[in-house]
């Protein structure tokens, strides 16, 4: 049996960043941190869009140029009729090269004295026994004993089955993308279509990467996928808005949107990014969440390792809880709560609203006039963000 320190399960930005944080504050008295991973992540093409706002990205990880593919300043919604109405973000935000960020972010972990071992699938972890450890098993038949873990294996992660700390994805919505190049488009801008014709439930989105290339898909709610193929519903969508396009690769997948508070730490395992459910339950954005938990669980951890007795590990827990929902977690309730609600306005009440701020001067639209008009002229949209107020 393999001993460590610490084990993170998962090489994308939640587990990377877990231990970017560990060490660095361990750096002083050097512990033993194994990283696994099912796949190299950065090996194949990543399904995902890679949009992230800048502050956030910056917040989360000290940023490196080379991951930057654009830098985006705008956002365009396009009504269900058509209109467009383009809100223009001081704080900017970036397309970035994912695979690239955490290739590099996994040599750096390297270069700390992580060991990192891909192409192993962790099948299940042990309570904690009476030296304080766990035991993770592995599909290949061994075995890692560890004074923490941490799961950042995914959303559809059930690790730590048995304690109340696992539960099956209870909110996994389809998504079907492609990477295409001749693209025309904005590319200082991210596109977002709404509309039940176009993405019951959810929306499509185009996120330009430069060259010509965009990464354009569909995200369709979980109520609303009944009797919908949404490989024929991108088709469609493409058909209708970019027919010249020609498709490079494609993804189909499922993204984990729903949010509900529960343990998300206990003595001994701690589970950030998807397996955390950290995902914006609207948005569908997970990247920054993901760096961020990742961040707050390796902070999590060295602290962990260092408690001196069950009480004070499990305070650790409760404060790693605390800081989530402090960092996101209570913004994504209030989302999650509003999320069912959005989808059953009708789409006029979306068109009108659209014609109402494209009307207006382009410097004069802010989420605050976005939200105030909305608010102020549509009842079942005041309904709906009731939870949001």
């Amino acid at each position: 049996m393999i001993r460590c320190d610490a084990l993170i399960i998962g090489a994308g930005p939640a587990g990377l960043n877990a231990g970017l944080r560990l060490t660095s504050i361990a750096a002083l008295s050097p512990l033993s941190v194994l990283l696994i991973d099912k796949i190299a992540p950065w090996e194949r093409p990543i399904p995902c869009a890679e949009g992230v706002g800048r502050l956030g990205f910056e917040e989360a990880l000290e940023v490196d140029p080379s991951w930057i593919r654009l830098v985006i300043s705008k956002a365009c919604f396009y009504s269900p009729d058509g209109t467009c109405v383009t809100y223009t973000d001081a704080n900017k935000g970036f397309i970035i090269d994912r695979a690239k960020m955490q290739s590099d972010l996994a040599d750096k972990l390297r270069k700390r004295g992580v060991d990192i071992t891909l192409g192993v699938k962790a099948s299940g972890v042990s309570f904690v026994d009476d030296d304080g450890r766990r035991t993770v098993a592995l599909d290949n038949g061994e075995s890692i004993s560890a004074r923490v873990v941490i799961d950042a294996s995914g959303p559809v992660s059930l690790l730590g089955r048995g304690e109340n700390i696992c539960w099956k994805p209870y909110d996994l919505e389809p998504g079907y993308f492609v990477v295409a190049d001749n693209v025309k488009c904005d590319t200082d801008a991210v596109h977002i279509y709404t509309g039940q014709k176009v993405a019951p439930g959810g929306y499509a989105w185009v996120f330009p990467r430069g060259g010509g290339t965009a990464n354009i898909g569909i995200v369709v709610g979980k109520n609303q996928i009944k009797g919908i193929n949404i490989r024929n519903l991108l088709s469609g969508f493409l058909g209708k808005n970019f027919p010249d396009v020609n498709i490079l690769t494609s993804f189909a997948g499922s993204i984990p949107c729903g949010y509900r508070r529960g343990n998300i730490a206990l003595p001994g395992l701690i589970k950030c990014g998807d397996a955390a459910n950290a995902t914006n339950p609207v948005s569908r954005a997970g990247i920054v969440e993901a760096l961020m938990s990742g961040g707050l669980a390796g902070s999590a951890a060295f602290d962990m390792l260092s408690a001196e007795s069950v009480r004070r590990r499990k305070k650790i827990c409760t404060d790693y809880e605390k800081a989530w929902l402090e960092k996101r977690g209570a913004r994504h309730l209030k989302m999650a709560r509003a999320k069912d609600s959005l989808a059953k306005v009708p789409d006029e009440d979306y068109n009108t609203a659209a014609r109402i701020l494209r009307a207006m001067s382009a410097d004069k639209i802010s989420m605050a006039k976005i939200f105030g008009t909305s608010l102020g002229r549509f009842p079942r949209l005041v309904w709906a963000l009731r939870h949001l107020m």
